[in-house]
């Protein structure tokens, strides 16, 4: 069967993914101006390729692209896909190791702007951010909990909040601490001493002094089951700062 040149150029961009007059009006500069350009790098160069778009099939979702490859220096990436701005749940499938038997879906949720390049480097990786046309580095974003990736300004917000809470919690421990003193300050009451974030001390006080409490240190657990004890732990005898320890609640 004879093809035509203009039959033989959609069949070899068909064969190579790649988006075309053929089937879709090419985008123009100033409709990329309004995208964003989202690129998975290949990692191990066992490759990798944005599967989904906010939980809808990527052919589906926007237009295929043949920018991204090697759009950032020294990391080989693939071919992106055009997103709008805005918030947006991307999929991307990767093969690691050489085997196509080790392949994982990773997801990436961030805010996408127009006109930026986001590099996907792995679900643990920061995000590379570039201009799209002048191909500068704009910074990255950052992963946190649930896929979630967030910038700079947002990261150093929600570090400030996490300060801000835990100084909060231990002004109220304190405060805590100082309406229950006649109690603690007391021979024989069970009294509490969390170590770290995992193991709580039980204990009982046997002497008082002005500004110290013997306390006898007979048990230890781990937060949140009773039932489960440290190894290696010991009963001892310690003197400490009523500040120091809390009723057992």
């Amino acid at each position: 069967m004879h093809l035509s040149p203009t039959a033989f150029r959609c069949l070899i961009a068909a064969a190579s993914i790649v988006v075309s007059g053929c089937a879709t009006p090419p985008i123009s500069n100033d409709q990329l101006r309004n995208l964003a350009l989202i690129v998975p790098q290949d990692l191990y160069g066992n490759g990798a390729a944005v599967t989904e778009i906010d939980g809808k099939a990527r052919n589906v979702a926007q237009q295929m692209t043949i920018e991204g490859s090697n759009i950032l220096p020294g990391v080989k990436t693939r071919p992106g896909v055009n997103v709008s701005p805005g918030r947006h749940t991307i999929q991307v499938y990767a093969c690691y190791a050489g085997s196509a038997q080790n392949c994982t879906s990773d997801i990436y949720v961030f805010d996408a702007h127009p006109g930026m390049v986001y590099v996907l480097r792995g679900p643990h990786q920061n995000i590379d951010v570039l201009d799209r046309f002048q191909r500068s580095a704009q910074g990255y974003l950052h992963p946190i909990t649930q896929h979630e990736f967030v910038t700079d300004q947002e990261l150093a917000a929600e570090r400030r909040q996490e300060l801000a809470t835990a100084a909060n919690a231990g002004l109220m421990v304190i405060e805590q601490r100082k309406r229950d003193q006649a109690l603690i300050r007391q021979v024989g009451v069970r009294v509490c001493q969390e170590s770290g974030r995992d193991i709580i001390y039980t204990g009982y006080v046997e002497h008082v002094t002005d500004d110290k409490l013997q306390i006898r240190i007979a048990d230890a657990h781990f937060k949140g089951n009773p039932s489960l004890h440290p190894s290696g732990f010991s009963p001892s005898t310690v003197w400490d700062s009523p500040m120091q320890w809390d009723l057992c609640r």
